[in-house]
């Protein structure tokens, strides 16, 4: 893995980690606002589509998220 794929690599990680953060703050609101079950069924099925997402991320990253941490 070179610099620029490192870099695209870790920058695409991060993008999807706070978007999956944000969904997870996002949800407790949506649910004190009494959104609908189907709503929050939606909001969930998203959060564990991204999760998925960050996780094929990382994976695919062949460790170089975790060498470079070292």
């Amino acid at each position: 893995m070179n610099a620029v794929e490192y870099n695209r690599g870790t920058h695409e990680i991060s993008e999807v980690l706070t978007q999956l953060k944000g969904l997870v703050l996002v949800q407790p609101i949506l649910e004190a606002r009494g959104v609908s079950n189907e709503e929050l069924e939606r909001h969930m099925d998203e959060i564990d589509r991204v999760r998925s997402r960050l996780a094929e991320l990382v994976r695919s990253s062949g460790g170089g998220v975790e060498r470079a941490a070292a």
